[in-house]
């Protein structure tokens, strides 16, 4: 037992009624702090400034008594003129202000910043500067990436040459005097420390979303309508809930070739099958197909629906929960670890998964969950591979959605804040930075 609580100064510019991963991830956290001898006090920006849709149920799911300080944010109106929408930028003054207000006025221990939005990152070393507070920074993605240099101008993010120039001038900056680093994944962590091999006597520790069952408890007292399909119409609905992107194309290809044979071995089974993808962009509207073309190239496009858009958190939790099957679709990168195998386990369908070989999501959900799982190595899944899934998609859909009790043991969220909360005992008591 701790004597007494330490308090944490939580940045997340994105928090509920967001429904962005960013808002999730700094809500669970915030969740289950307190229970391990941190008060959490959130720094975010008032939901009238957010440019993406927001749902005011997420406010629903915040614990009582959560402390909470909302700060203004450059005018929408003018950040349209100006073609920004990043609320780390539009917020970012505001934020630190914040910041100064609550470290005057009471002791700070720690600050968490968790990213994206990326910028706000620099709060934490002006923090260290100015008041003396050590911080963290959780990293969702990298910030310096060259993923999007190695894709069609056409597909590249707006002003993607001016993010990436103000990530190598200002990440430098914000990392070299963190005490820690989380991140999702290990290559997410690793990738840093590569970076930055300075940096690497803070350490770092991988902490995925983990599990929420409160958040299914809700969706089951308050259902939600489903926007993609009718799960009373007969059919059987198999779903991927995610962004699709193109590392992930070989996995989509073995499981329509799979499809394809399944169709030729029993063509009245695989009629009654429709494969939703949602959300598969990171676009808050439908944009560019990404699978339903992979679809066409295999023959099966008539069994496939795609939603481009970025589904709302808790509809997209609804629509796991209707769904008859679940699926899972690793990336060619051995260190890609599928955050969405937490609450697809949580909703208790049968699940498919297609993953590399050497991905920690194998054995994670393998050990949560009964799931029907492929892996593929360096070279890609193979014809034996197209085989395994014919075969695997055949018998998720002859479960009819039977509902798969799921272990969460040690994957939860609070098991997750439990290795944060030990993480901010050792980032204070390294004194901040290098």
């Amino acid at each position: 037992m701790r004597p007494k609580a330490r308090t944490v100064a939580i940045i997340a510019p994105d928090f509920p009624p967001s429904s962005l991963p960013s808002s999730i991830r700094a809500r669970l956290f915030a969740t289950h702090l307190e229970e391990f001898g941190w008060h959490p006090v959130v720094i975010t920006v008032l939901a009238k400034h957010y440019t993406r849709t927001i749902d005011p149920d997420n406010e629903r799911l915040l614990p009582a008594g959560l402390e909470v300080v909302h700060t203004e944010a450059l005018s929408p109106r003018w950040a349209r003129r100006l073609g920004i929408s990043d609320i780390g930028l539009l917020g970012l003054w505001h934020l630190w202000r914040a910041i100064g207000n609550l470290c005057r006025t009471r002791k700070v221990d720690l600050l968490f910043v968790t990213v994206p939005p990326n910028l706000p990152m620099v709060l934490g070393r002006l923090a260290w500067e100015r008041y003396g507070v050590p911080y963290v920074v959780d990293y969702q993605d990298p910030w310096i990436t060259e993923t999007y240099w190695q894709m069609p101008r056409s597909e590249r993010p707006p002003k993607w040459a001016l993010v990436y120039a103000l990530s190598r001038m200002l990440e430098p900056f914000a990392i070299r005097r963190a005490s820690h680093i989380t991140g999702v994944s290990d290559g997410t962590t690793s990738g840093v420390l590569q970076h930055y091999p300075e940096i690497a006597k803070a350490g770092a520790t991988t902490l995925p979303f983990g599990a929420e069952p409160g958040d299914f408890d809700f969706l089951r007292t308050h259902p939600r309508v489903n926007s993609c399909f009718d799960p009373t119409d007969g059919k059987l609905h198999i779903v991927y809930a995610g962004v699709c992107i193109p590392g992930m194309n070989p996995a989509l290809r073995c499981l329509f070739a799979g499809l394809r044979l399944l169709r030729e071995k029993d063509p009245a089974l695989a009629a009654s099958a429709r494969l939703h993808f949602v959300g598969t962009s990171y676009a808050p509207t439908d944009a560019g197909k990404r699978v339903l073309p992979i679809a066409e190239e295999h023959g099966v496009a008539d069994l496939v629906d795609e939603v481009t858009a970025r589904v709302a958190y808790l509809d997209a939790l609804q629509i796991l929960l209707d769904a008859t099957g679940l699926l899972i679709l690793g990336t060619s990168e051995q260190h890609y670890t599928a955050s969405k195998i937490y609450p697809y386990a949580l909703a208790e369908r049968p699940i498919f998964a297609i993953l590399h070989e050497k991905s920690s999501a194998v054995a994670n959900l393998a050990a949560m969950t009964a799931a029907r799982i492929i892996t593929f190595g360096d070279d890609g899944p193979g014809d034996d591979q197209t085989k395994e899934a014919a075969a695997e998609l055949e018998g998720l859909l002859c479960e009819k959605g039977r509902a798969i009790h799921a272990d969460l043991t040690g994957h939860t969220a609070r098991d997750m804040t439990r290795q944060l909360a030990t993480v901010f005992d050792k980032a204070i008591g390294a004194g901040g930075g290098q």
